[in-house]
């Protein structure tokens, strides 16, 4: 029985208990997860003490279910007064390392899976599976570029010089490290279904679709989530595209893209 949500979350040195409204947005097409969270701070102490590049850490569940948290974690990127009494506090995942970290680099007959390990292992975060084409490079140089676009690099070398298809690959930050692969994140599938958590169903032929959820901690994008919409007489497994979880005043829901395969950009 859900007898609740806790919320437990820190920015910089401030701790939150109570927000009016935290929204966590991860895309399978975006290189880097965002969360809005906003603080209550009639004094303006809050805002005093933020800065940017501060550690963010969200965490989130239902009360008297085990193993129902939601974490995430990432640095402040902006804050900003909203309202009267609120600081509204815009934080970027740890993904933002891939942005961030810049390489210079020339490889020499190496496989494409060992070079993207070695810039992925470039930002500090541990690399967990890269799933591309096991051909060998002659010849590779990296100059001065980020991360993502290195990796970008590589694709496009890929493709350009094998023939390879990797439109459905995607950079991701899972459970358990970075993932550069066509495949899915790890993990149980969720159920989504209707006269239990599902809201809203929107499906769409041509471009994504949505589903709307009672709030679903856990649930990131890449996992795969088995929607059952009686009414639609629709009860399929798919590989969700984006998920934004939003805890607010008026309701904590899940937003759940799923369909088109957008790659990431």
């Amino acid at each position: 029985m859900i007898e609740g949500l806790n919320i437990r979350c820190t920015v910089g040195n401030v701790e939150i208990l109570r927000s009016p409204r935290i929204v966590l947005t991860l895309r399978r097409r975006a290189v880097v997860s965002v969360c809005e969270i906003d603080i209550p701070d009639a004094d303006r102490s809050v805002q005093a003490s933020l800065a940017q590049k501060q550690a963010v850490s969200v965490r989130f569940g239902h009360r008297g279910e085990g193993g129902t948290w939601h974490e995430w974690r990432g640095t402040v990127r902006d804050f900003q007064p909203c309202g009267l009494d609120t600081v509204r506090v815009f934080a970027v995942g740890l993904e933002q390392s891939l942005i961030d970290t810049k390489v210079t680099a020339a490889m020499h007959g190496e496989p494409a899976d060992v070079v993207a390990r070695r810039l992925l292992a470039a930002t500090g975060l541990p690399v967990a599976e890269i799933r591309v084409p096991a051909e060998t490079f002659p010849h590779i140089v990296f100059s001065h570029v980020t991360v993502a676009r290195a990796i970008k690099q590589l694709a496009a070398s890929l493709e350009r010089s094998w023939g390879h298809d990797l439109s459905r690959h995607a950079v991701w930050l899972g459970a358990s490290g970075l993932y550069w692969s066509d495949a899915d994140e790890p993990g149980d599938v969720f159920v989504v279904e209707s006269a239990a958590n599902l809201i809203r169903h929107t499906p769409n032929a041509t471009g994504l679709s949505y589903a709307v959820s009672t709030l679903l901690p856990g649930l990131v994008h890449s996992r795969k989530i088995r929607i059952r919409d009686h009414r639609r007489q629709f009860s399929e497994v798919v590989r969700v595209q984006e998920v934004v979880h939003s805890l607010t005043t008026s309701g904590n829901t899940t937003l759940i893209g799923y369909g088109r395969d957008e790659g990431w950009g």
